[in-house]
């Protein structure tokens, strides 16, 4: 893979690398993707993904990436955020609840609640705190996003898995 240097950013293949392991690809390439997504996927994103939901997705595998935590690490921080926002990065939610996670103060500030790549990691730092050294391996998704969230509505997040997984499978 070769890399171009322009400005600060490295161009390689149509992604934009704004700095270690951040990818952003060109809105053509996001637009394509979701218009393929949106054939694909069965439940709330079908017919419903766009560049910038494909985005976010892409800071969500990309911060997977770059802990080395897998796909399903990256497949459940995805459902997590589609059962949340629908992939929407909202600067407004419940109470003090902001980003793609709708993440509370105690995760950070709002700035950093509201950077995809910060946010995700958040999210996988609370999952390392929930289950230690990757002790959720053996565990289905939706329950393990269910013990970091802790949401009132503690079923909804498996029944995503399976979207997500195909959302991941073509950024991955």
């Amino acid at each position: 893979m070769t890399f171009t240097a322009t400005s600060g950013l490295l161009i390689s293949a149509g992604l934009i690398l704004a700095g270690p392991g951040v990818a952003a690809a060109d809105t053509d390439t996001d637009k394509e993707i979701a218009a393929t997504l949106n054939t694909e996927l069965d439940d709330d994103m079908a017919g419903n993904m766009t560049d910038e939901h494909v985005d976010n997705a892409r800071a969500m595998v990309e911060a997977a990436k770059d802990r080395d935590m897998g796909e399903d690490a990256a497949t459940m921080a995805v459902a997590t955020s589609i059962v949340e926002t629908h992939l929407d990065n909202l600067d407004w939610g419940d109470r003090d609840s902001v980003g793609l996670f709708q993440q509370r103060d105690h995760y950070g500030s709002q700035e950093q609640r509201l950077d995809p790549t910060w946010a995700t990691n958040a999210f996988f730092d609370e999952l390392n705190r929930v289950y230690p050294d990757g002790s959720w391996d053996d565990t289905p998704l939706g329950e393990v996003a269910q013990d970091v969230q802790r949401s009132a509505y503690p079923d909804r997040y498996q029944h995503q898995v399976d979207d997500a997984e195909v959302i991941v499978d073509h950024l991955w």
